[in-house]
């Protein structure tokens, strides 16, 4: 098999395509983990405002719940 400008050139155009789509395929992954890393945020944050709440309950008000 001769190996022809033609054939380079169309190697070339394939390989150039197939790179588009995996930078594109990176850059949707990125935004999917910024995503998920701002909801991990928002979570964590609910979690410490709920954890000083508890804290902040008195401690008859605590035995309260626990028993009812």
């Amino acid at each position: 098999m001769t190996i022809t400008r033609e054939t380079l050139d169309k190697k070339l155009e394939t390989l150039n395509q197939n790179k588009i789509v995996v930078e594109d395929r990176i850059k949707t992954s990125q935004d999917v983990i910024r995503k998920a890393n701002a909801d991990l945020n928002a979570i964590s944050g609910a979690i410490q405002v709920c954890e000083q709440l508890i804290s902040e309950l008195p401690a008859n008000e605590e035995q309260n719940d626990r028993q009812g």
